[in-house]
């Protein structure tokens, strides 16, 4: 399901950049989305649970990416 769009930060290169917030495998997480600077796909969405990505990355978020890295 798409919910809209959200904005997105790269754990590579730091990048902010708005993308489509889609669903991950039927899931409330937002699906990762390819950096438009690095096309690394280890991104993350900020927001009110992660104030502008300060935070860093969720937890789940590494362990989409491990999924999506195993996968390719």
């Amino acid at each position: 399901m798409v919910f809209g769009t959200t904005t997105f930060k790269c754990d590579n290169c730091g990048e902010r950049f708005e993308g489509i917030a889609a669903e991950w495998c039927a899931t409330v997480n937002i699906a990762p989305v390819k950096c438009p600077k690095c096309g690394s796909m280890h991104t993350y969405p900020i927001g009110i649970r992660n104030i502008m990505g300060i935070l860093g990355p969720n937890s789940i978020y590494k362990k989409i990416w491990s999924t999506m890295n195993e996968n390719k």
